[in-house]
């Protein structure tokens, strides 16, 4: 931070497939400094220029030395620099557009669990809910997912000079299997509804529904639809068991993307949860029977039973990997 001027100030903004949450932070002194998040629904504004034009106006336009953006799907690179094309909505991000609006040229964008992902160093003790494993080793890769809109997955590994590199990319979209089989006659009618079932078909919001339509359709029940948010609430309060069994269900394909991801990366250093509907559950969410589908990795369970797995409860958790993202951009 001593390579920053003081008050220095940066704009970070969290775009997902329903909000847009923007905010502000002295990059000099960190994420200590961020200020409450404007949020803003998507489907309320035609492009994303329209959402960070309310937001510079509605803040009294403030100089912006650095900014750093996420959004919910791939960047690209061009020739015009740094895009997204969100995964989950119609808007285009790019680097062009906001080193235009806000006249400086010391822009980022990046996929919106990378910017989770590079705030993992940064998160207090009371801003994770250990769930099972032993303890974090503090020279090993780490990695996030998390359900939401969408399914996203990043991680961090070392590199050696007291940083980390970011490993990037879609996980999102790797497969997922059935392992018994109320599983596999449940994966079988998303296949049919589908014709492609991915880690994202399950978990996500739409993915919690799609499973509970699954499952009216085994009992031969004529359920209405329900939204995600709807199931949860029906599940935490005993109301409908075809709703409790659909976050059972959640819950366990959760724990067996969160061991795929651990396996691959090798990440001694956790594996952490967030997104916008895990970490919302509170108590709904069955630790115990996240973990058991963790660790149950046949001749391999020795290996993985000691990692540790976390709940991030850390709100806007994006933001502050952002925040980080921007001063580094300012320290270069």
């Amino acid at each position: 931070m001593e390579h920053i001027k003081d008050g220095s100030r940066v704009l970070v903004a969290d775009i997902g497939g329903t909000y847009a949450r923007f905010s502000y932070a002295d990059a000099s002194v960190g994420v200590s400094t961020l200020t409450p998040p404007f949020v803003l629904e998507t489907e309320s504004f035609g492009t994303f220029g329209d959402v960070l034009q309310e937001v510079l106006d509605e803040t009294g336009r403030p100089e912006v030395n650095a900014a750093a953006i996420c959004g919910a799907g791939p960047v690209v690179l061009g020739d015009g620099g740094a895009s997204i094309d969100m995964t989950n909505c119609h808007w285009q991000l790019t680097e062009a557009d906001l080193t235009a609006r806000l006249g400086t040229d010391s822009v980022k964008l990046v996929n919106d669990f990378a910017a989770i992902a590079h705030a993992l160093p940064l998160f207090d003790e009371d801003e994770l809910l250990q769930i099972g494993g032993g303890g974090r080793d503090a020279a090993g890769p780490m990695a996030v997912l998390g359900a939401g809109t969408g399914l996203g997955v990043a991680g961090l590994v070392p590199d050696g000079q007291g940083d980390y590199a970011l490993i990037d990319g879609e996980g999102g979209h790797a497969d997922l299997a059935p392992t018994n089989t109320r599983e596999l006659a449940i994966y079988e009618r998303l296949l049919r509804r589908f014709g492609n079932v991915n880690a994202e078909t399950i978990l996500s919001g739409g993915g919690l529904e799609a499973l509970h339509d699954a499952l009216c359709e085994m009992e031969g029940l004529d359920c209405e639809p329900v939204s995600a948010a709807e199931i949860a609430a029906r599940a935490a309060t005993g109301g409908e068991p075809i709703s409790a069994e659909a976050v059972h269900c959640f819950t366990s394909w959760l724990g067996a993307a969160a061991a795929n991801v651990a396996l691959t990366m090798g990440t001694t250093g956790g594996v952490y949860i967030a997104g916008g509907i895990v970490p919302r559950w509170g108590g709904l969410f069955e630790g115990q029977r996240f973990r058991t589908r963790f660790e149950d990795r046949g001749k391999i369970s020795e290996y993985i039973k000691p990692i540790p797995t976390y709940l991030v409860i850390a709100p806007d958790p994006a933001l502050k990997g952002l925040v980080k993202i921007a001063s580094g951009l300012l320290s270069n």
